[in-house]
């Protein structure tokens, strides 16, 4: 009996043995696997880079009338602010110093279009319309918040703005369609802000923001919504912008859908940035305000 017993225990021992053995192997095939699924994905990223440095070129898509953002210089023929630093950086740490940056001069509109037909490489400026299936885009370099630009002697707080016209302008985030399944025809992203704010006001859509700001001083509209940095760019004297800030707008890199993991690669690079603090010396460099914390309302 005592035989049989030891034998058993010899036999539960030798199974424990091959248990265990056969769980480390596992262990490490996982473990390797892993690894090589990570290494070949950065192959990859680094590939892409690498197609891209071999044409000798990259052509890079910039605003050229957003103030401290972006503002191309007529008399020197070159961009100066915030993004042109970032996109300076972005091909310095991706590149180095072996491809040559085309800088072109591009819209909200003619952005896409030029990163469809292949006209530019990339392009930086704020996601208004994240669903484009034909371009993609790259974690955010900096978020804007918006706010409200009022005449100083009229309105003084959010309230106020109850029951008067709210000016916005076309290709913005606040002029997107609204996302309420049952919302009224024209009703736009800003309506459906107003309501969560409880602000009875009609919303109007300007072609661009002098226009909208003009419309403001001329008393067809009681207030002019747009991110902070196009009102302290457009605002004019006498007029008040109020302190809340909302719907944050994210300021990313866009490049074609063919190019995602181009695009991961520009994704590793921000995050560095971040984490190095470069993005922060460049902000406080343009005297901006990251609004990243910003909780979009439902």
């Amino acid at each position: 009996m005592r035989y049989k017993r030891k034998r058993l225990l010899l036999i539960k021992q030798k199974h424990l043995r091959l248990f265990i053995g056969a769980a480390i192997v596992l262990a490490v095939f996982v473990i390797l696997s892993v690894i090589l699924s990570a290494t070949g994905h950065e192959a990859k990223k680094q590939s892409a880079v690498n197609n891209m440095k071999s044409t000798g070129l990259i052509n890079i898509g910039l605003r050229g009338d957003i103030g401290k953002l972006c503002t191309f210089n007529e008399d020197t023929g070159k961009f100066e602010g915030f993004e042109k630093d970032v996109a300076d950086e972005i091909v310095s740490r991706l590149f180095g110093s072996d491809i040559f940056v085309n800088y072109v001069l591009v819209n909200s509109e003619t952005r896409s279009a030029y990163l469809r037909n292949g006209d530019i490489d990339i392009g930086f400026g704020a996601a208004t319309n994240m669903k484009e299936k034909s371009i993609i885009y790259s974690s955010s370099y900096f978020s804007d918040g918006s706010g409200f630009l009022v005449i100083e002697d009229n309105k003084k707080s959010m309230g106020a703005i109850s029951g008067g016209t709210v000016g916005i302008v076309q290709d913005t985030m606040h002029a997107l369609e609204s996302e309420k399944k049952d919302h009224e025809k024209g009703a736009t992203l800003m309506s459906d802000y107003l309501k969560i704010l409880e602000i009875e006001a009609a919303v109007k859509i300007y072609a661009s923001y002098p226009e909208a700001i003009q419309a403001l001083r001329d008393g067809f509209v009681d207030a002019v919504c747009a991110s902070e940095t196009m009102l302290t760019r457009f605002g004019m004297t006498g007029m008040l912008l109020l302190p809340e800030r909302f719907m944050p707008s994210d300021y990313r890199v866009c490049a074609a859908n063919t190019q995602s993991i181009f695009v991961e690669a520009l994704d590793d690079t921000i995050a560095a940035m971040k984490q190095d603090g470069t993005l922060d010396a460049l902000m406080k460099k343009w005297d901006l305000v990251n609004y990243t914390d910003i909780k979009e309302q439902k």
